[in-house]
């Protein structure tokens, strides 16, 4: 039974803020969610990157068109709007996008955009949502679009953890201030810790992950469908001292992929656990590890 993680009580959901899962367990798409568009507060025009996912679950190859819309009635436009691809079997492909914001995108305004998703010579539709996000005071700058978490096929054997670092910049707070920044994961997946306290950070500095060892560690949950193993985590503030977040500051895309984990024991891979691991284990014994 999949459902959305809660923070400590009065938190919002999750659950209330992610767009529908894109598939219909044949194939399944996901476009990165709440993207910050705006560089610096008040900025007129800018332009927000992001990733639209499509995979094929299908035992065969497949070839799909697919096209960006704008459903926010803002005026978004995208950078490609459209394209093709073909996957092989249980193949996914990640595609690099723009969202180019209106003039004048209110600030603390977001807007949703749509990937329809058409499988060629089939009559097969599907589509994902996304959103983008004017700035706030801090903006969250992970290292890449999207991070892979693998999932043990053999499922008495718990899923390795993921770690994800990232930069934070001060773009506009007074920083005098430490930060709470509540890490809400949208999907089937646990992240902990849900909560990273972060030390003052003065106006238009940063803290880097070789700074602050910003990091937090992903679960995926066991036993989803494909179309499950896709979910965002979003970056928030409390903004308002209550103790609940309330401002999204940038987000993060997890994917799960199984994987069939190794044999408990066997240090160097053979296959077999054996005294040959056993002599590896006692020669590295009491050797410190940094």
């Amino acid at each position: 039974m999949f459902g959305f993680q809660l923070l400590a009580a009065g938190a919002i959901s999750a659950g209330a803020l992610a767009g529908p899962v894109g598939g219909n367990g044949d194939n399944h798409c996901h476009l990165t969610w709440d993207k910050q568009c705006c560089p610096v507060p008040g900025c007129n025009v800018s332009v927000a990157p992001g990733v639209l996912t499509i995979c094929n679950d299908k035992s065969a190859p497949a070839e799909f068109i697919w096209d960006l819309t704008d459903v926010s009635g803002l005026g978004l436009t995208f950078m490609p709007a459209s394209g093709f691809t073909g996957l092989n079997p249980g193949e996914c492909i990640d595609l690099p996008i723009t969202v180019v914001c209106p003039p004048n995108f209110p600030l603390g305004s977001s807007a949703n955009y749509m990937a329809t998703v058409t499988k060629l010579g089939t009559n097969e539709v599907f589509s994902c949502l996304g959103n983008v996000r004017n700035a706030s005071d801090f903006k969250i700058n992970p290292p890449v679009p999207v991070v892979t978490v693998g999932i043990p096929s053999n499922l008495s054997v718990p899923a390795p953890r993921t770690n994800i670092r990232m930069s934070i910049d001060n773009i506009g707070s007074s920083g005098q201030d430490g930060v709470s920044l509540y890490l809400v994961p949208m999907g089937g997946f646990a992240v902990s810790p849900p909560v990273l306290m972060l030390p003052p950070i003065a106006q238009g500095a940063s803290i880097s992950d070789c700074r602050y060892d910003a990091f937090f560690d992903i679960t995926f949950l066991r036993g989803a469908p494909p179309q499950h193993l896709m979910g965002d985590i979003l970056y928030m503030l409390d903004n308002d001292g209550d103790g609940n977040p309330d401002t999204v500051i940038g987000s993060q895309t997890v994917r799960g992929e199984p994987f069939t984990a190794p044999c408990p024991g066997d240090i160097n891979g053979d296959g077999v656990v054996d005294t040959a691991d056993l002599g590896i284990l006692i020669g590295a014994f009491g050797t410190l590890c940094f």
